[in-house]
């Protein structure tokens, strides 16, 4: 009985225990709870950490790179809005998608041509001004559009007919621009004609072609210029073609090239003449690996690029004499970015031609 006695005092005072023991206890089992979640896991803090994503480079930072966007590349609402804003300015007459198609400036006739300008009377009376201009000084006076194409050949009589059917579509909007409008015609005419002697002279195929694509790519200068005026903070841009590209860049979201590829694409024109306007611009960022070696499409846009930017400095009185112009030691600095992309025989052919009598007329 004793024994039985024992073991019942053990089996409660075991009982007591425990119940103590629990009692204590419980009081901490909540904070710990709470510690236990509120620490990590484990797995989670040994894991490593993740890179963040790179940022979106913006328009201006691509600017702030030296490189050139392409419009598709640009946001869609910002896209849209420099849409609309291009569409503020006349439409171009209908003759002129006919002018630029490739199928009519690859075999169009003199007859052809004679027809289509005199579809438009305001561009056929001024195309009769310009030939019986100084300029050209013929020494009969031109009566008609078919004398003006034997007298001046059918391509320089297509791109006067572009230049004033472009010409009644981007009229200066604003008088403060009418000057550097001025310029800018000027320089697209010179740059034509240029193009045609240098393109004759290096035997290069679709001479016309590219001369009518060089007169397409100043419309995006015309539109530049236009949509620059209209910030309050407009100033002068520079001259350069790669300077001002960037800078053109930096504010409107693209430059002037870009521009003109997308209102040539929004005017429905063929997809050779637009992609090529915007080409001619970009073929100054452009580093070639073998110059000597360069293909014969970079070559044709940078010969169109160096007779954009020689006919602008022509045009401003930056450059006032070709008589013993050298493209191979001018050291300005679209030659530094164009000389690259031209062969040491074209650049010497494109000098010969340049320093001929016949450029001379291009300085009057």
């Amino acid at each position: 009985m004793l024994e039985g006695l024992i073991v019942v005092v053990l089996v409660l005072g075991a009982l007591a225990l425990w119940w103590l023991l629990r009692r204590g206890a419980s009081p901490q089992q909540p904070a710990a709870a709470a510690r236990r979640s509120a620490a990590p896991p484990r797995q989670a803090a040994q894991a490593p950490a993740t890179a963040p994503p790179a940022p979106v480079r913006s328009d201006e930072a691509l600017a702030e790179d030296g490189r050139l966007a392409r419009h598709e590349a640009l946001a869609a609402e910002r896209r849209q809005a420099l849409l609309e804003a291009l569409r503020q300015m006349p439409r171009p007459p209908r003759a002129l998608h006919q002018l630029v198609s490739p199928e009519f400036v690859a075999r169009a006739s003199s007859s052809e041509l004679a027809e289509l300008v005199m579809t438009e009377p305001v561009v056929a009376a001024r195309v009769m001004a310009a030939v019986n201009s100084p300029l050209y000084g013929l020494r009969t006076a031109v009566t008609s559009v078919g004398q003006a194409i034997t007298f001046l050949g059918l391509n320089t009589v297509r791109n006067l007919c572009l230049q004033h059917l472009l010409r009644e579509a981007m009229p200066a909007p604003d008088p403060a621009l009418r000057q550097e409008f001025d310029i800018l015609w000027r320089s697209s005419a010179i740059a034509g004609e240029m193009s045609l002697v240098l393109a004759k002279r290096l035997q290069l195929r679709d001479a016309a072609g590219m001369s009518t694509k060089l007169v397409l790519h100043f419309l995006g200068r015309f539109a530049a210029v236009t949509l620059l005026h209209t910030q309050a903070d407009a100033t002068a841009q520079p001259i350069g073609l790669q300077a001002r590209a960037l800078a053109e860049q930096q504010r409107l979201g693209v430059s002037a090239g870009e521009i003109g590829s997308l209102l040539l694409q929004d005017w429905g024109l063929p997809v050779p003449m637009e992609a090529a306007t915007r080409e001619i611009a970009r073929i100054a960022f452009v580093v070639p690996t073998d110059p000597e070696r360069a293909p014969a499409q970079a070559t044709r846009m940078a010969l169109a690029a160096l007779c954009a930017s020689l006919a602008e400095r022509i045009a401003r009185g930056q450059l006032t004499t070709l008589q013993d112009y050298a493209p191979e030691q001018d050291p300005h600095e679209d030659l530094q970015a164009l000389r690259p992309h031209l062969p040491a025989p074209v650049l010497a052919a494109v000098g010969d031609a340049l320093r001929e009598p016949e450029m001379a007329r291009l300085l009057a």
